[in-house]
């Protein structure tokens, strides 16, 4: 009977030892915090797609600020469009790009990180560097309208805002760049290139955990660890 069991034995445990899920790599866990989720973050989505979110929401509030009745309206919305843009507390356009530009970084320079990804870091730095530039712009121009006593005056400052909000969304091609700060992309090409690189990982990219993602921390001496104690930040202050 033993000389049955003890095959059966092996195979299960063999079974069994496939089942055990592995660990993502570190840089893995940093591309998830840029495309997936963190803890910080409202509806812990991840720094790429919160900024798309923030981009459409900038978007959005332009158009009402176009089709506002009055200067007190046109103002409010104009301030959202701000708020959409560069927001400390909530993630703007310009906190959160900068984050996940932040985090593709940690990712490049992480111990098992690929070529693939080593590579792409500078690339989505530089990018991601017109759409934070357009965000300066916009935030500037909201605070003529915020300033300006003539509905017609800030009308038409609210057109310049509406046409670079677009360009943060859509992106702007090299043979219609006037009026925009500098030709360059938006988040539906950032988005894109995004997902061009993670379709380019070996071994493949798996969404991670989000218990991986949420308790990935670094230690003083600058090792990335995941925390046991499943405290769900980090202890150096980690975003």
């Amino acid at each position: 009977m033993r000389g049955r069991l003890f095959p059966v034995l092996l195979a299960w445990t063999a079974v069994a030892a496939g089942c055990i899920t592995r660990p993502p790599t570190i840089a893995h866990v940093h591309i998830g915090h840029a495309i997936t989720g963190v803890h910080v973050t409202p509806g812990h989505l991840g720094y790429v797609p919160l900024a798309a979110q923030r981009a459409d929401e900038a978007l959005a509030a332009a158009r009402d600020a176009t089709h506002a009745p009055d200067l007190t309206v046109l103002q409010r919305a104009v301030a959202a469009v701000a708020l959409a843009c560069d927001n400390p507390n909530e993630f703007g356009v310009k906190q959160a790009l900068t984050l996940a530009a932040n985090h593709i970084a940690f990712a490049a320079t992480s111990a098992d990180a690929s070529e693939n990804v080593i590579r792409f870091a500078p690339v989505f730095k530089a990018s991601i560097a017109p759409v934070l530039e357009r965000c300066d712009y916009i935030v500037l121009l909201s605070q003529d309208v915020q300033g300006s006593p003539a509905f017609r005056d800030a009308s038409v400052v609210a057109q310049e805002i509406l046409k670079n909000a677009e360009d943060n969304v859509r992106g702007v091609n090299p043979g219609d760049a006037a009026g925009a700060v500098r030709p360059g992309g938006g988040m539906t090409q950032i988005r894109a290139d995004v997902d061009a690189m993670v379709a380019r990982e070996r071994p493949p990219y798996r969404t991670v955990d989000q218990w991986y993602l949420f308790n990935l921390v670094r230690l003083p001496n600058g090792l990335w660890v995941f925390d046991r104690l499943s405290r769900g930040g980090n202890i150096d202050g980690y975003k």
